[in-house]
């Protein structure tokens, strides 16, 4: 059952696919102007499952070049079909398959919110226009499959004894989607929970016994090393580690972002919790997933792909267009620099790569991506607190005697 349409819906169906075309080209043209990535990570993948093959080193040494391997040992299996592609097959394939589980995660979260279908095509040239989607994009990520193994896991169209097997596979391939499980408890959906932990739990048991490193991967801290995924201290890592790290220095930020991280993970999981408790599952699994990367050591822009079901989510609910319009620009790539651009891990194109501001509004800008997380938070979990009160009143009401 659809929900009621509002002029701003009413408006964005009726014109969508000239929305659509007008956005798909601009967003080619900025790709064109603004190029980089070449797949990089994709190779990465790839390189990663032929050192498995040829039983190489994994983590001691580098996969491709300076690059290392920083996923769990079981995504080096995982990944075996991309070691047996020429590359530039497996690139088109690639992209071709990322924006196919693009429009099917944008269509899933559409039917599930009770959008018109006619938005679908909305929401999939706003999403070319997310910063993190575009860099997973031109960077061969897999942010995306990441995404829609959860989107499907959790948002089926009917039960299934193997619900959580998706959200357990994510965590095999990066760490960060265990943060469901909590959500999930949250929600008190536990057999779901127990899967996912069961499915990564045998993952990792796999992993030991296929592959040679698992046991250094696991119990020499490798897994916990973020310097192997990048600087600390870069823009681009927008965890809230990443922004303590930037005013306190990276030394000094630790324990503060323990403590900090703590707190938003249980934050976070909770009202994601509540939401699906109260129906709004696309924006549970958008909270639940911009929560995982806030409080990860370490979140390159492009990890913030979750925005998109948060955005999905929000438009979904009775409280104006104002609420994913803000959340889409500040994700929004934006371009920031002059062509021609040479291409750094890290594009310049989104209003977290502006380095020409001062004070309290560059610390804003720099670190956007947290900042609205905890904005979120604070404002959901805010109006569930007096949706509450409301019941609570029109409860006592009620018996009131006459």
């Amino acid at each position: 059952m659809l929900l009621r349409i509002d002029p701003v819906q009413r408006w964005l169906a009726a014109n969508a696919r000239t929305i659509f075309a007008v956005g798909l080209g601009a967003a080619l043209l900025m790709g064109a102007l603004w190029p980089g990535g070449g797949l990089i990570d994709m190779q990465v993948y790839q390189a990663g499952a032929q050192t498995w093959l040829h039983g190489g080193p994994l983590y001691s040494h580098p996969v491709l070049g300076p690059m290392e391997f920083t996923y769990p040992p079981i995504a080096a299996v995982l990944f075996l079909p991309l070691a047996v592609l020429p590359l530039p097959v497996l690139g088109v394939l690639w992209v071709a398959g990322n924006l196919g589980l693009l429009w099917l995660i944008i269509r899933r979260c559409q039917e599930r919110v009770g959008l018109p279908p006619e938005l679908a095509l909305v929401f999939a040239v706003a999403a070319l226009w997310l910063e993190p989607v575009r860099t997973t994009l031109l960077l061969g990520q897999i942010n995306l499959v990441l995404l829609a193994l959860v989107v499907f896991d959790l948002c089926r169209n009917k039960r299934s004894k193997w619900a959580g097997v998706g959200v357990g596979l994510a965590a095999a391939v990066k760490l960060t989607p265990l943060l469901f499980v909590v959500y999930l408890v949250f929600a008190r959906r536990f057999r779901e929970a127990a899967v996912a932990m069961a499915t990564f739990v045998a993952t990792v048991v796999i992993g030991l016994l296929i592959v040679p490193e698992a046991a250094h991967y696991w119990l020499g801290g490798v897994f916990g090393d973020s310097t192997r995924v990048g600087p600390v201290l870069n823009w681009s890592n927008q965890s809230l580690h990443g922004m303590l790290a930037r005013v306190l220095g990276e030394p000094q930020s630790k324990l503060p972002w323990l403590a900090v991280a703590g707190v938003v993970a249980l934050a976070g999981t909770f009202l994601a919790g509540l939401a699906d408790r109260r129906g709004d599952r696309v924006l549970a699994i958008g909270l639940a997933g911009l929560t995982a990367c806030a409080v990860s050591p370490f979140s390159w822009e492009h990890h913030w792909v979750w925005f998109l079901p948060v955005i999905i989510g929000l438009a979904g609910k009775r409280i104006g267009w104002w609420a994913p319009g803000l959340v889409f620009l500040a994700a929004l790539a934006m371009p920031t620099e002059l062509v021609p651009v040479d291409f750094i891990h890290g594009m310049p194109t989104g209003f977290i790569s502006w380095d020409r501001l001062s004070g309290p509004i560059e610390f804003f800008v720099r670190n956007m991506y947290p900042t609205v997380l905890v904005a979120l938070l604070i404002g959901i979990g805010m109006r569930y607190g007096r949706q509450r009160l409301a019941g609570s009143r029109r409860s006592a009401e009620r018996v009131q005697p006459a």
